[in-house]
Order: structure tokens, then C-alpha cells, then sequence
């Protein structure tokens, strides 16, 4: 019951964290257009405090095996992944966008069920329609734009997202990875790739979207990923891969805030959609 309890809030905080990733996201696209440097610059942010970490508390060096899971889980999840999204983003505007790719729920969970049969919170799946159904209604209110090239992005992100999490679960569960580990490796890999492929753009970056993506890069390259991946080994993938749906209603709350963008009651019956199927999926596997 104490993991259940330690697990959820370990997945609300990797929530809350990666909302404000994708406003810091949206704040820097007005001087940066290189989705390479934008997530290198986070994830460059990221490994400074991960190597901290690391001196503080060690590093146990993880098995070949376990390794090329972490840098495919790199490349795959927050490289291909995030970059596809930001791509979606800008072709497809943020609301049809986020709607297509966090089907990532969904498929994350079938494929946990059918790969690695780790069935812990299984009820959760019935709830994932309700959620998804909120996410429509919370940005079916704006224009949605469709655009071929970014309707497929926005799916990449969605199934290399849910492979990711596949390989992180596995790690963690199965091999019994250290989360810690696991989650500050990624970024270790990840980083120099990044810088190298968006090394021509360097000198556009501002000191005002270096001071957003190194907050960003805190947020959720750190926190996010350190507390989700906690929360995968405490509840497996089914509860926190859903409990990511507050994700974009919480990025569309801190724009209501502090970007003065309006809320409508759409938004408002979408956000009370998904935290319904949150709730319910919380007391049915408790």
C-alpha cells in the first residue's frame, strides 16, 4: 500500500515536471527553431546535476546488456521522441499535436501487457479512454490543422515514447536497474548527440532561452525523469504512463497563468475528464 502511495506521487511530480518543460519549450521556440539544440541545451542543463548526484552517491556500473537498453531508451524516447513532438508541434499547432502523441498511454500499456507481462494496475487501461476523451475536449476548442508529415511526427512520438518506456520498465523491473542510474545515463548519451546536430544554431541562442531550457533541463530531464522512472519500479507501467495525461492539462493551466492565455469550458470539462479517470484508476488498483 506504502509503495502504491510513494509510486503516485512519484508519477504526479514527473507530471507536473514535464508541464513545465513543454511551456519553457514553447517560451524558447520564439528564438530557437533547432529541436537539437533546444533538448541539448536541457539536456547539457540536466547532466550537470546528474554528475553531482553521481559523486554524491556513486555510480555502479550497469551490465553490457543493460547498457545498450539505456542508450536505445535514450535515443528512442527523449531523442527521437521529443524531437518528433516539437516537429508535430510546429506543423500541427500544440493541441492536435499533444492529442496525437499522448496515445502513447494506450500503447505503452498494451505493450507492457503483451511484452512484458507485468499486469500490476491493470485496471487502469479501461480508464485510459476517459482520459484521452479529456485530452480531445481540452484542446478540441482551438483550430486543428492537419498536416500529413505532422500527423505521422506526432505518432512517432507516441509509439518511440511508449517503446522507451517498455525499455526503461524492463530495466528497472526485470534487471533491476538502479532508477537513479538508469534515468541519468540516458541523459549522459543523449547530450553530446544532441549539441552535435544542433551545433550550426549555437549562436542564435539567447540568454533568455538559455535561462529557460537550463530551468527546463531541470525540470524535465531531472526531476521528471528521475521520479517517473521511480515510478515505473513501484507501480509498473500502467498507473504512470496515465497519470502522464495531466501533463498537457497542467502546461495549459501555467499558460492560463503566466502566458495570460484563456481557459474555456471545454478546457475545464477536458481537465475534469482526466483527473476522473486519475482518480478512479488510483482507488481501483490501490
Amino acid at each position: 500500500m506504502l509503495s502504491n502511495i510513494l509510486g503516485v506521487v512519484e508519477a504526479l511530480i514527473a507530471a507536473i515536471a514535464f508541464s513545465t518543460a513543454s511551456l519553457f519549450i514553447k517560451v524558447s521556440l520564439k528564438d530557437l527553431r533547432s529541436p537539437f539544440l533546444i533538448n541539448g541545451i536541457r539536456a547539457l542543463s540536466a547532466s550537470l546535476i546528474y554528475f553531482a548526484v553521481f559523486l554524491r552517491i556513486g555510480l555502479k556500473n550497469p551490465s553490457i546488456h543493460a547498457l545498450l537498453l539505456i542508450i536505445a531508451s535514450a535515443l528512442i524516447g527523449p531523442g527521437l521522441g521529443d524531437i518528433s513532438f516539437i516537429l508535430s508541434v510546429d506543423r500541427l499547432g500544440a493541441g492536435f499535436a499533444t492529442l496525437l502523441s499522448y496515445q502513447y498511454i494506450l500503447i505503452s500499456q498494451i505493450l507492457n501487457a503483451v511484452v512484458l507481462h507485468d499486469m500490476r494496475g491493470f485496471q487502469a487501461i479501461y480508464l485510459t479512454p476517459i482520459a484521452l476523451l479529456g485530452l480531445y475536449v481540452l484542446v478540441s476548442d482551438r483550430k486543428l490543422t492537419f498536416d500529413r508529415k505532422g500527423v505521422i511526427l506526432a505518432y512517432n512520438a507516441a509509439i518511440t515514447w511508449s517503446v522507451s518506456t517498455i525499455m526503461i520498465s524492463y530495466l528497472v523491473n526485470f534487471i533491476g536497474e538502479n532508477p537513479i542510474t538508469v534515468a541519468g545515463l540516458r541523459v549522459f548519451f543523449l547530450t553530446p548527440l544532441l549539441l552535435g546536430l544542433g551545433a550550426n544554431e549555437v549562436v542564435k541562442v539567447t540568454r533568455k532561452a538559455l535561462i529557460v531550457l537550463t530551468i527546463s533541463g531541470f525540470t524535465s530531464y531531472f526531476v521528471g525523469f528521475v521520479t517517473f522512472t521511480l515510478a515505473l519500479k513501484e507501480l509498473g507501467v500502467m498507473v504512470p504512463s496515465l497519470i502522464t495525461a495531466l501533463t498537457p492539462m497542467l502546461s495549459q493551466i501555467m499558460s492560463v497563468k503566466l502566458l495570460k492565455e484563456r481557459i474555456t469550458r471545454r478546457g475545464v470539462l477536458g481537465s475534469a475528464l482526466i483527473i476522473l479517470s486519475l482518480i478512479l484508476a488510483i482507488i481501483l488498483t490501490s
